[in-house]
């Protein structure tokens, strides 16, 4: 499948001589790629040509990155599940511990990154670490995982969408009824925004995600700042050891192990800023720091946000129980006027508009760049680059018209969509099991075959990527659990 992956061990490493002596030489060499010295140096090390424009740089693409996993925007729609099983305690110590577990995942995947910055990630890097003798069966499994997570990412943030708007609609008026057929129409709404955004206004893209990055931390103090001030409180006994088991499970440790499913699903996705590798400058040194900077701004986000409402919740049977589903529209509730929950909630719905862009974006490069290597059917029609605006044109119409069958799910069974599209965790949860197991076989047993890279994680290799295959493999094991058991036929 992958073109380049017979080329290991000792033919690797003759060609990564080659590309090494040009570090430092990053002056932009072609005037229509924007390709520096050593990001040319790299695609040829990997055998792939520069079709695309490196607009991005290291800012904008750290934006843009943090743009498209919305951790709070979303992660604040995430939490019930985490009250259910687990109460306002566990959100917050899922939150922690998988903060602090998921940081071997990402050193692993940013040295990754710069050894090999290319759109196909963990796909590519499988097929050029793992053994000579499964190079292609084992790249062509994680291909197919990662694009299946990306795939099923688009849908759901589409839908995020048209179930905010109905949420506004329902926030000033109570009698409003949750049509899943009406939530369908206005995320296939969305998704056309998006795919615009995204296909007619790429050029734009890399200019309006710093400001729009700007927008997001207003937006977040204006979530968090009136609810402390205005909102009732809850203990702080109850915040930190009040747990609860609303699923039903044997053991209040089984019932936090099941309820941490917000705390993994909102750590996954920062390797998204590598399938925009190919349109990076200096993309093998750019990389790392955007990834572990993106991690960790997305927890100072996220973390504080989850405080705010585990801190205003004294009744978390009222907020499971709102109107709108969501608790933390609950305590916006309890902190200020219907007018003033609108206001927050259509700035946090312009968030979700932009996020659904850059992440249409970041799935499509993701398709692109698995179909440029056969990897799928009909590869030559979608890793095909519009000769005029040098973009995987194709792979953008395909994955909106993916995200619009799977939305059809909606109309019958929105419990239904949701269980498919939560294959996507697992399935990127299976790719970065897969590539760091990979790696790490390679830096074993063959280490002088590793490419250089600007990131590099020295004598703790082998440990540190051993943590990572681990704790995927467990976060694997634990999202396929059911909310609460007996598991009825409804659910």
């Amino acid at each position: 499948m992958e073109p380049g992956s017979e080329k290991t061990g000792a033919v690797q490493a003759a060609v990564v001589d080659d590309g090494s002596s040009l570090e430092g030489q990053n002056a932009p060499i072609n005037e229509i790629t924007h390709s520096s010295a050593m990001d040319a140096a790299d695609m040829r090390r990997m055998g792939k040509q520069q079709q695309l424009v490196r607009e991005f740089k290291t800012f904008s693409t750290a934006s843009f990155t943090g743009i498209a996993m919305a951790t709070w925007e979303v992660g604040l729609f995430t939490i019930s599940q985490s009250f259910i099983n687990g109460g306002r305690p566990g959100l917050l110590y899922t939150t922690i511990w998988n903060f602090i577990c998921f940081i071997p995942i990402y050193l692993s995947m940013a040295e990754m990154a710069s050894m090999a910055p290319i759109a196909g990630a963990q796909y590519h890097w499988v097929s050029e670490f793992a053994p000579e003798n499964c190079q292609r069966f084992l790249s062509y499994i994680s291909g197919w995982s990662s694009s299946i997570a990306w795939q099923s990412g688009n849908a759901v943030g589409i839908f995020i969408v048209g179930s905010l708007i109905q949420t506004i609609i329902s926030v000033n008026d109570e009698s409003y009824g949750f049509a899943p057929w009406q939530c369908t129409l206005l995320a296939f709404a969305a998704m056309l925004l998006a795919y615009t955004g995204s296909v007619y206004g790429h050029k734009y893209l890399p200019r309006w995600q710093n400001p729009v990055f700007f927008l997001r931390i207003l937006c977040y103090l204006a979530y968090i700042i009136p609810i402390w001030v205005l909102a009732p409180r809850a203990t702080h006994s109850q915040v930190w050891r009040e747990f609860s088991n609303e699923g039903g499970w044997s053991s209040m440790t089984l019932t936090l192990l099941v309820g941490q499913l917000t705390g993994i699903s909102q750590q996954v996705g920062v390797d998204g800023s590598v399938h925009m590798a190919e349109e990076i400058q200096d993309a093998s040194a750019s990389l790392p720091k955007i990834m572990m900077y993106i991690y960790l701004t997305n927890f100072a986000f996220m973390f504080p946000a989850f405080l705010t409402v585990s801190y205003h919740v004294p009744d978390i049977d009222a907020a499971l129980a709102d109107s709108t589903t969501y608790p933390a529209i609950y305590v916006l509730r309890q902190s200020m006027s219907p007018a003033w929950v609108t206001v927050i909630l259509v700035l946090i719905l312009m968030l979700n508009f932009a996020s659904n862009m850059s992440f249409l974006t970041a799935c499509t490069r993701d398709l692109f760049a698995f179909a440029r290597d056969k990897g799928l059917p009909f590869s030559g029609w979608i890793s095909r680059v519009h000769p005029e605006r040098r973009i995987p044109q194709n792979a953008a119409t395909l994955s909106c018209a993916i995200a619009i069958l799977l939305g059809l799910i909606y109309i019958g069974s929105p419990v239904a969509f949701y269980a498919i599209n939560s294959l996507g965790a697992v399935a990127i949860l299976q790719c970065y099991c897969l590539s760091i197991g990979c790696v790490m076989w390679r830096r074993i047993y063959h280490s002088e075959t590793l490419p250089p890279s600007k990131f590099k994680l020295g004598r703790w290799g082998p440990w540190i990527n051993g943590a990572s295959v681990v704790y995927s493999f467990w976060c694997f094991f634990w999202l396929f659990w059911p909310q609460g058991t007996p598991v009825t036929a409804p659910e």
